[in-house]
């Protein structure tokens, strides 16, 4: 070969050569992405599925170089922005169809009547509003954005209310009457309150008691029939919606019929002028198309890569219906899934064109509220800030600050203190906590499909005879380990409650209870036993081998019970199996999966504590209530229960399915059962 020609190969390239480029997709969707990757395409570009764990992970997998893009939501884009040392760049956008051409995904505006009597925004004030509904872009938080900065518009920094609730009050403060339908607050006890405080941000919907979805006066539309059919004076929406409501011209749709007349409303535009609805809208923000966003070496050999992708989009489209990889891997829909080419640009510019940075960082007034959240180590700490900055590119506020501490129990000491506000304690430390250094319950986990706490529950054979604890003298039992609530607490409470057993060496006794022997994992070891307490009868029923679960124990007909969590149901057999109701006073029995109503007690969750008092707990509560109600059917944007950085159970527990208030939770009843197992040296 000669030298002419190795130096054309080095420069140009070879023409067999195929470029390469990494995916990231969130782990659930790497199926998916590997039947993309079976899509023939003229293109002759490779794509190779790189999994994260979520989306929040890809940022990081992409700005490392172990995957080359990923796809992303605006909110996205904001929190690449803040990753320290990024080089991020927006390479491709996702448009519809019907707009191909159009800058922005929607564009937030006004409409009022034609009529109306005002020049300039501030005469909003007294007026009666129709909105999307709350927590929505073009119909609450554009607009809030924007009248927040006006002064005739109520201050939001009141410190004594949350800051959602700060919101809610400045516009039914700032408004006559309002339609806003939608879930006001993730705790339900606290939506009723302020949507009964607040009624008249109600009082326009179709249905004010409910103001919840549906409602025909909520939406992009049903704001507009809200202005033109229920005395609404001003609508807030997208322009899209304002042409088709009017029956006019939509980008490549034509024209259609519609009763309503554009001529009788305007466009309000931010300098108070009004603007015919048939002409071009003024718009005082917009919400930035989805897209694909890279490294800066990837701009290098975009070309081919861009090809590779408009060739899959055309490919995924024409199928019905549309396989998972073009909605889940591509996040592509059957709307947007027109590939745009458009110039490479960083993302907080990207953000900035549209003005959508100032809707993402809408504040309250200084100083802004924060929530500390205190956690015990290094991992936890950068789990924390991810949420933080996720959580707050969501729209969810008080934003989320984050203390470290050594221990759980430093961090207990530092929310009496009021150096964090939550902190968080399991089992049975939850009401040792509340005791030692007077805090309550704020929040706690809940699991399984139907998203509740787990029990404490008694489990034994169908073919046996026994309906309540006392036929269990003298039998053999099974358990969880010795620190377990299920396995240990819950069982000997019962014992102790029902006065099967004494309270004053309620170890040895329970072990004199099972006089047939029983395995209780973890029962002799010193730190358990500090007085010496004979409790091989506890251990008689362990083999010598390795496996000490409760589910070999009862199955291996060592024992005749088995205490367990409800969480660890799933591995019995049903048609073996069923519980017994311990909870109940005459006893009895019941499947498998009546855990909820057959059990012995109700198990305490991992539970976040706060020294305040209850005024301000929603405030407290609001931001990881909302992150996880956001969160709890997209753990691929990001999954807050999941393994993080290769660590288990981080803040949350990786079996967690969601958050919830306290009041599901019988915590007098965790305290009463602390103070009875105090007494014998057990909680």
């Amino acid at each position: 070969m000669t030298l002419r020609l190795v130096v054309v190969i080095l420069v140009f390239g070879c023409v067999s050569c195929k470029s390469s480029y990494k995916i990231c997709v969130p782990q659930q969707h790497l199926k998916a992405c590997e039947d993309m990757l079976q899509v023939e395409t003229k293109s002759k570009a490779v794509l190779e599925c790189v999994a994260a764990r979520d989306r929040m992970e890809c940022l990081s997998y992409v700005q490392q170089r172990q995957a080359d893009f990923v796809p992303v939501d605006p909110e996205d884009m904001y929190v690449a922005s803040k990753i320290p040392n990024q080089d991020f760049v927006v390479f491709q956008e996702y448009r519809t169809d019907e707009e191909p051409d159009a800058e922005f995904r929607y564009e937030a505006v006004i409409v009022v009547h034609k009529d109306l009597n005002i020049s300039n925004l501030d005469q909003l004030q007294g007026l009666k509003s129709c909105h999307t509904g709350v927590n929505r872009n073009v119909g609450y938080k554009i607009p809030l954005t924007m009248l927040m900065k006006r002064s005739v518009f109520p201050k939001m920094n009141d410190h004594t209310i949350s800051p959602k609730e700060n919101e809610l009050k400045a516009l039914s403060t700032f408004f006559k009457k309002s339609c806003i339908v939608g879930n006001w607050s993730p705790d339900p006890k606290t939506n009723s309150a302020w949507k009964s405080q607040y009624n008249q941000l109600c009082a326009l919907c179709e249905d004010p008691q409910k103001c919840d979805y549906p409602d025909n006066y909520s939406g992009y539309e049903g704001a507009l029939r809200c202005l033109a059919h229920n005395g609404g004076e001003v609508a807030f929406t997208k322009v899209i919606y304002v042409r088709k409501f009017f029956g006019l011209p939509v980008g490549t749709t034509p024209a259609s019929q519609s009763s309503e007349n554009p001529d009788d409303f305007s466009y309000l535009c931010v300098d108070g002028s009004k603007r015919a609805i048939r002409e071009k809208a003024c718009s005082w923000a917009a919400r930035p198309w989805q897209g694909l966003m890279g490294h800066n070496d990837v701009l290098a050999k975009l070309t081919p890569l861009k090809e590779k992708l408009k060739q899959l989009a055309e490919s995924g489209a024409a199928l019905k219906p549309q396989p998972e990889w073009f909605v889940k891997v591509l996040g592509l829909s059957d709307k947007i899934h027109y590939v745009a080419d458009n110039i490479p640009i960083k993302p907080a510019d990207y953000l900035m064109k549209a003005n959508y940075t100032d809707v993402i960082e809408r504040g309250h007034g200084p100083p802004e509220p924060v929530v500390r959240l205190c956690v015990t180590s290094n991992v936890a700490l950068a789990k924390c800030r991810a949420m933080s900055v996720f959580a707050f590119s969501r729209d969810i506020r008080p934003k989320l600050d984050c203390v470290q501490e050594a221990s759980e129990d430093t961090c207990l000491k530092s929310v009496q203190d009021n150096g964090a506000d939550l902190a968080a304690a399991e089992d049975m430390n939850v009401a040792g906590a509340a005791k030692k250094y007077n805090l309550h319950p704020v929040f706690h986990e809940v699991y399984g499909e139907k998203k509740m706490p787990n029990y404490a529950v008694a489990v034994v054979k169908k073919g046996s005879q026994y309906t309540k604890m006392e036929d269990l003298r003298g039998k053999r039992s099974c358990h969880n380990s010795f620190e377990s609530f299920s396995g240990l607490h819950a069982p000997l409470f019962h014992l102790i409650n029902k006065g099967l057993i004494k309270n004053d060496q309620c170890v040895k006794n329970l072990g004199e209870f099972f006089a047939g022997g029983s395995c209780l994992p973890g029962v002799d070891k010193a730190e358990h036993n500090p007085l010496g307490t004979d409790v091989m009868n506890l251990k008689k029923q362990c083999t010598s081998d390795t496996d000490h679960s409760p589910l070999s124990c009862i199955e291996g007909n060592r024992g005749d019970i088995a205490f367990v969590s409800s969480a660890d149901l799933s591995n019995y057999d049903s048609s073996k199996y069923e519980l017994l109701c311990l909870n109940r006073d005459a006893g009895g029995r019941d499947s498998l999966d009546k855990f909820d109503t057959c059990n012995i007690a109700m198990a305490p969750s991992r539970t976040w504590l706060s020294a305040k008092d209850f005024l301000s707990d929603v405030s407290i509560a609001h931001t990881p209530l909302s992150l996880a109600q956001l969160l709890s059917d997209r753990t691929d944007l990001f999954n807050i229960y999941g393994e993080f950085l290769k660590n288990n159970n981080i803040i949350f527990n990786n079996a967690a399915k969601g958050l919830a208030t306290t009041e599901t939770l019988d915590f007098e009843k965790f305290k009463t059962i602390h103070d009875v197992l105090s007494n014998c040296g057990v909680a």
